[in-house]
């Protein structure tokens, strides 16, 4: 059994841009295509249904925002912590889970609006801190560049530190809500945190009341710092990698770390993240798979403005046909990487483009059939918790993804009939 999940990469923006089925019968600046693709989502077994976001219109690609606008690539979105009582509100079991970035959020504006969420939630919020690696992003929150890349973890390890500690400034037995002798809450049950560290000083108690239960941190550490921060704090490891090896080699790498900071390593679900794309049958998948393996320019300069953009280098400057240079980045190191080693060491931008194309990256691409057991099989060869399903949730694409595999997963022992009703930490838990 497998735990299974929903990644929404697009963020509260643009769904389904490209496909023939765009804008019919829904609007995606509203509620309502979000709604109907968690009920799905519900229904399918599914533990959470995570929303990414960013606060920039790039424009790292070639100094323009050119292609990322005509494309809707990480452009124009909506902030995605007000669309999560309209999630809860549609759904009964299924965990929600905004993205915050630890770089911009006040410790004390998060804890509160995240404490607020989860008595909304009844234990089902779950939230995605990042980083946020990105200049231009910077400069939106009154700075010229980012900090450096280890120094934010050291910022974001504080901010976790500081966030759980408001939390906590309530014991759970501080509300009384004594009518008759007149006494609301316990006063020697509210406490100060006074926390003076290096990057925040915070007095504290948090003004909400205690919560039912902590919400569910996801991270996506990708770079060692990172795998450091994720297995120190998170519940849920949301991962990249495009082997059975290199899968195994991470979740093996996170879980050693969740141990060495004293907790069980079975504490911390690592899912991984896969794009299925579900056909009819073989021939359908091999045309599938050519139109995928076909370079074009537009699909030379989607790839490349989405790894400039997560990235912070700019790969409109590298000729194509010219061995790629060694690069670093103060940014998002775990995606260069990934890029930079789909193809041997000293190949062009063009050999890395087409290997990845030639690979599909995160795509599993085949019958219903076929994407359940090779889901299975993967799980088991890397040992795994589960996976996270990436793609717009545009009706189309959801109910050609779920409507044929999530009966072939079941049927395969790998997808669960239903979900409990103890909240999000209690469902991760359940195997």
């Amino acid at each position: 059994m497998q735990h299974f999940g929903w990644f929404l990469g697009a963020g509260f923006g643009v769904q389904g841009w490209g496909d023939p089925t765009y804008g019919i019968g829904y609007d995606w600046k509203k509620p309502t295509v979000y709604q109907e693709a968690s009920r799905e989502f519900e229904r399918a077994g599914f533990d959470l249904f995570i929303i990414e976001d960013g606060v920039t219109v790039p424009d790292t690609y070639g100094g323009t925002a050119e292609v990322n606008l005509s494309t809707a690539r990480f452009v124009p979105k909506h902030d995605p912590l007000p669309l999560v009582p309209y999630l809860l509100q549609a759904t009964e079991r299924l965990g929600i889970v905004p993205t915050l970035s630890a770089s911009f959020y006040e410790p004390f504006t998060a804890a509160r609006l995240l404490a607020t969420l989860q008595h909304f939630a009844d234990g089902r919020l779950g939230f995605n801190v990042v980083t946020s690696g990105s200049d231009i992003a910077a400069q939106n929150y009154g700075l010229d560049k980012q900090i450096e890349h280890d120094r934010r973890y050291d910022r974001a390890e504080e901010w976790v530190q500081v966030v759980r500690a408001l939390w906590r400034s309530w014991d759970q037995d501080a509300v009384l809500e004594d009518i008759a002798g007149g006494v609301f809450a316990d006063h020697t049950k509210v406490r100060t945190i006074d926390h003076k560290g290096e990057f925040f000083q915070v007095r504290g108690p948090l003004n909400t009341v205690p919560l039912p239960s902590e919400p569910v941190m996801v991270q996506a550490g990708a770079s060692g710092r990172g795998q450091t921060f994720a297995g120190r704090n998170s519940d849920v490891v949301l991962a990249l990698a495009s082997t059975p090896e290199r899968m195994r080699t991470y979740r093996d790498g996170i879980r050693q770390v969740a141990v060495e900071q004293g907790r069980d390593a079975d504490d911390l679900k690592v899912l991984f993240v896969v794009q299925p794309i579900v056909t009819a049958n073989a021939e359908e998948a091999a045309s599938v798979r050519e139109k995928r393996r076909t370079l074009t320019q537009a699909s030379i300069d989607e790839a490349l403005q989405s790894v400039s953009y997560l990235s912070g280098v700019d790969f409109k400057k590298f000729d194509l046909d010219a061995p790629l240079p060694e690069i670093t980045t103060n940014s998002n190191q775990g995606t260069l990487d990934n890029f930079v080693k789909s193809a041997p060491a000293g190949s062009t931008v063009r050999e890395i483009l087409q290997a990845r194309a030639e690979k599909d990256g995160l795509a599993i691409i085949g019958t219903a059939g076929e994407v359940a057991a090779h889901l299975g099989e993967l799980g088991e060869a890397v040992g795994g918790d589960g996976f996270l399903f990436t793609g717009q949730v545009h009706p189309a694409l959801v109910h050609r993804t779920l409507d044929p595999l999530v009966p072939e997963l079941r049927r395969q022992g790998i997808l669960r009939t239903e979900l409990g009703d103890g909240g999000l930490r209690a469902n991760l838990q359940d195997f």
